[in-house]
């Protein structure tokens, strides 16, 4: 196909897409749903863009129609024509046309999408301004000589943080208790097919439900709502809990899968009973990786726990969601808010550091230091006397006689 017609068929692409957008804005269905119809006007004004875009670029294509038909027949009847030099000859680079179709279908889709949650441009230009004016009143509100209401707004963030951490705490718990065996169920290097298909299912369908479903749904009408004393925490743990055997389980089947087969051949060999076998050849190369998977799943949990919280299970967020939080009060008291939000950041990046950091030693061990004993190395001075040679270490001298025998010795 020829550039002419590419042109020629992603305009005609382009009107057919602006005709059919703006006509399904009038079905039934856009009567009773406005996110489609405007999403659909939006599409349909899109399209159109490109369709013009694509024609004036199509029109300035055929000005040099006339030109490129000239210059072929010059060439065909053996006159001189256009002579390329050695530059000319390098290889053609490739059209990017359809790249760049692409490209624009994917801002069509977007122009699309923003119509249709009813996005506006005023909106967008009026954000940085609202984002400084509110930045400034919550960094006020961190910053002030505490009263007797930020005491209180700090001791109630405080006091919901660590009960969002202690919720994630448990929830990880809960999930890391049963992960470990479901994992090794759902490896297949482990289990029988009988056995591995219904466990990978399992595990796929607890994946599927989010966890706040679980919590809205299941344990919040069983456990509680609310605060702690409410029952809302044990409905978010056990929720975060639930949600955290699917995601370890196959982290931890996957680990299981890749491990070095040579252990197993071994242990098969010895005469090791299955459960010898997990204990002694598995277990061992992927402990580190299944305890980092399981710290990593705790910082996840303390976020996740915080939007609990605004669904009634207890943590951070309940201080925060409407109608009876801090966003649920007209207008908003952003000095609390920022004070709230400054104890979620900083606990949750404390977390992050320990949690990376036990993560780090776990799977790459400690760091040996060995110290080197040296002569005239930079820190160490004569001590006055005969052959002796301190260190700097304070633990006395080092003597050069005998070092230098040990050093012969060894040669």
């Amino acid at each position: 196909m020829t550039y002419g017609y590419k042109i020629a068929a992603a305009l005609a692409g382009s009107v057919l897409l602006a005709a059919g957008s703006f006509l399904l804005s009038y079905v039934p269905a856009a009567e009773s749903s406005d996110v489609f119809r405007r999403a659909m006007l939006g599409s349909a004004a899109g399209a159109a863009v490109v369709a013009c875009g694509l024609a004036i670029f199509g029109l300035a294509y055929l000005g040099t129609t006339k030109q490129r038909r000239a210059e072929t027949q010059r060439v065909a009847q053996g006159r001189e024509g256009y002579a390329p030099d050695r530059l000319d000859m390098r290889p053609v680079k490739p059209s990017k046309f359809l790249y760049n179709m692409a490209l624009i279908f994917v801002g069509v889709v977007f122009v699309s999408s923003a119509a249709g949650t009813g996005m506006t441009l005023s909106a967008l230009l009026d954000m940085p301004a609202r984002i400084w004016d509110y930045t400034t009143q919550m960094v006020a509100g961190v910053a002030q000589i505490p009263d007797e209401e930020a005491r209180d707004a700090w001791s109630s963030a405080f006091d919901a943080m660590l009960e969002s951490v202690a919720i994630a705490w448990i929830g990880t718990i809960v999930g890391a208790l049963f992960s470990l065996p479901c994992g090794i169920l759902a490896a297949r290097n482990m289990t029988p097919l009988a056995i591995y298909i219904p466990m990978r299912f399992i595990l796929s369908i607890i994946r599927a439900v989010p966890e706040l479903v679980f919590a809205v749904a299941i344990f919040i009408p069983l456990l509680g709502v609310g605060p702690a004393h409410m029952g809302g925490a044990m409905a978010g743990a056990f929720a975060l809990g639930i949600s955290s055997i699917g995601t370890l389980s196959k982290l931890i089947s996957e680990a299981i899968e890749g491990v070095d087969p040579g252990p197993l051949e071994a242990s098969r060999a010895s005469g090791a009973t299955h459960v010898q076998m997990i204990r002694w050849a598995v277990l061992p190369q992927v402990m580190p990786e299944v305890i980092a998977i399981w710290l990593y799943r705790f910082e996840v949990n303390i976020r996740a726990s915080a939007i609990l919280g605004a669904l009634g299970a207890g943590g951070i967020g309940r201080l925060i969601s409407p109608p009876n939080g801090l966003f649920g009060q007209r207008p908003y008291d952003w000095e609390a808010i920022g004070i709230t939000l400054f104890v979620i950041i900083a606990i949750t990046m404390v977390v992050d550091q320990v949690s990376g950091f036990v993560r780090h030693r776990v799977i790459h061990g400690a760091t040996v230091r060995q110290k080197r004993r040296g002569f005239g190395g930079r820190g160490r001075k004569d001590t006055g006397g005969p052959g002796g040679h301190d260190d700097g270490s304070g633990q006395g001298g080092v003597n050069l006689t005998e070092a230098r025998a040990e050093a012969t010795a060894a040669r």
